[in-house]
């Protein structure tokens, strides 16, 4: 039977495991603390990942002591998976995707009430401030000099400041719609009114391609 293919959780492991060898445990909670904005995924699927390595050949696993009649098991990188990580990083990203329930319940907000999408773009900036915060957290930890790995510091720079310009964009924009769509007498049967038109001409004088 064949391999399953690798998928991107398989490389964002390899990418954790290059850095240090981690025990599964440590692993799920990376990526719930430190790549979560970027990269969700399950730690049901995190564990399948790991697995998944080592049948790849691509990290090898030990059992070690973790208390009394308890093992733990830690995964390291081998030679092929180093290689394999570098082959990854030579081919072109997949498109970006959002997956923002917020937006979703935006779109189809007609079918409630304004005082329903004004609450459900509040919960969005709530959030997004929540988020926020995180990426402060750890930016203040490392201009004090206690930040994880920082030989990588110049690499979280980067991710961390676009993950918070877009959660940034999302709080500012959420707080805005509220205000305005809970003075809305209805969220049905506006279309394109001036203030419609308005921003879809900023998105087209903003972002379209000049001919």
């Amino acid at each position: 039977m064949p391999k399953a293919p690798a998928s991107t959780v398989s490389y964002l492991l390899l990418g954790l495991l290059n850095m240090r060898s981690w025990t599964g445990y440590e692993l799920t909670q990376q990526i719930r603390h430190s790549l979560a904005h970027v990269w969700p995924s399950s730690e049901a699927n995190s564990y399948r990942e790991q697995q998944r390595l080592v049948r790849l050949r691509w990290a090898t696993v030990t059992a070690e002591p973790a208390g009394p009649a308890r093992t733990r098991n830690r995964y390291t990188i081998t030679a092929l998976g180093r290689r394999e990580l570098h082959a990854w990083l030579d081919t072109p990203p997949a498109p970006a995707s959002l997956e923002v329930e917020g937006m979703l319940r935006a779109w189809f907000a007609d079918a409630g009430s304004p005082e329903q999408f004004a609450a459900a773009m509040r919960t969005m900036a709530t959030d997004a401030r929540a988020s926020l915060d995180q990426v402060v957290t750890v930016f203040s930890a490392y201009l004090e000099g206690v930040g994880g790995f920082p030989e990588r510091a110049h690499l979280n720079a980067i991710v961390g400041e676009m993950v918070a310009d877009l959660f940034g964009l999302i709080e500012f924009r959420c707080r805005q719609l509220a205000t305005e769509v809970e003075a809305w007498p209805s969220t049905a049967g506006t279309g394109l009114d001036h203030t419609a038109r308005a921003r879809m001409q900023r998105v087209i004088t903003t972002y379209g391609r000049a001919t």
